[in-house]
């Protein structure tokens, strides 16, 4: 009997642990996209459905997330058939955001598939996606140039410097030769990007690569997106429009509730890319020292009716700057605490002409290995 007790304390305490879905909450969700190819593939003819494309995989991985986030996310009675009021979504410019996001609707309002006829129509839900270049929310670098002179500017750093020596300069020299990227550190961390793919899809190393070289470049990976994540001017740089655009949605759903409409906007999903998601962990107090996984969710959840704030990275709870849940007033000072007070600048800084760590050195041809 005693067992049973404890079975039962346990098992309630874990459902209370994670608040249920209410009614006037707000849930706000930024996925990254599923499985892809590489930008910057060294055979071409391995990846048939082009550079930096979801794969079969990531098709599947975003089907997934979206069954998941409408069980874990969403009331039990939320409408399986979309309309406007309902939700709201967005995507980085990009063919795999905006797949990503398209899927997950599909899996989210899984009622959006009807019989006519013989044939069956697909409802899908509109997906807002701008140019990068005119995407101040999701479309860094794209529509900052800043973003690379910030770049060149840590390529100074002792940090980054260090990190040369470590690698040890002549091997970064044959590596962008062999794979046509710049022999810098980002130019590495492109080639590490195209490395992982390879190893996730069980594609032997280039012969040119032994194992150890290979652990390095894909160490540096994650050391490069922590570094990226932990500069205040890149997180500054990446989340103010992004938060802005958070709080607006919220505000819209807060007049919502207060008109006493019967319908109002119960989510924001946002399918965007890594680089993204962790500049808003690090917004909001949680830096990683590692790239977060295809299809992760880092969610916030408003609740209108207590005036809180949560978060949460795939389902584990975040520890806020004002603890495991913040007044909407402590989520509005944190936020306020990130923004810079001069991003135009930030954004618009010139980079320093053909600035590179290891000048004089091949960078190989323009066409990809």
């Amino acid at each position: 009997m005693r067992k049973w007790l404890l079975v039962c304390g346990i098992l309630c305490f874990s459902m209370t642990a994670q608040a249920l879905p209410e009614p006037d909450d707000y849930v706000v969700t930024l996925v990254r996209h599923g499985d892809r190819s590489p930008r910057y593939p060294l055979n071409p003819e391995l990846w048939p459905m082009g550079p930096g494309e979801m794969t079969r995989t990531g098709f599947k991985q975003c089907y997934e997330a979206g069954k998941h986030f409408r069980h874990t996310q969403l009331p039990a009675d939320f409408p399986t058939h979309w309309n406007p009021a309902l939700s709201y979504h967005q995507a980085r410019g990009l063919d795999r955001t905006i797949q990503c996001a398209t899927t997950m609707l599909q899996a989210i309002y899984s009622d959006s598939v009807e019989a006519d006829s013989d044939d069956k129509i697909v409802t899908v839900p509109p997906v807002y996606a701008p140019p990068q270049q005119d995407d101040p929310i999701l479309g860094i670098p794209h529509s900052c140039t800043g973003y690379r002179a910030l770049i060149s500017d840590m390529e100074k750093s002792p940090d980054w410097k260090r990190k040369v020596d470590e690698l040890e300069p002549e091997k970064i020299k044959f590596w962008a030769k062999m794979s046509g990227q710049k022999p810098t550190l980002h130019g590495m961390f492109r080639f590490a990007d195209t490395l992982n793919a390879r190893k996730l899809h069980k594609i032997p190393l280039p012969e040119f690569l032994s194992p150890g070289d290979e652990q390095q470049l894909l160490d540096l990976m994650h050391w490069f997106l922590a570094q990226m994540s932990k500069d205040r001017r890149m997180v500054q740089l990446a989340t103010q429009h992004l938060l802005a655009a958070i709080n607006r949605r919220y505000q819209q759903h807060q007049t919502c509730l207060e008109s006493s409409r019967t319908s109002c906007e119960y989510f924001y999903l946002i399918s965007a890319s890594d680089n993204n998601i962790l500049a808003l962990l690090s917004a909001v107090g949680s830096p990683r020292e590692t790239n977060v996984p295809y299809a992760s969710m880092l969610t916030l959840r408003f609740s209108a009716s207590k005036r809180t704030i949560q978060a949460s990275f795939n389902d584990q709870p975040l520890t806020l700057p004002c603890g495991s849940s913040c007044s909407l007033e402590q989520w509005n000072q944190l936020v306020a605490s990130v923004q810079p007070f001069n991003w135009s600048e930030l954004c618009q800084l010139q980079e320093p002409e053909a600035h590179s760590t290891l000048p004089d050195i091949s960078t190989g041809t323009k066409k990809e290995k």
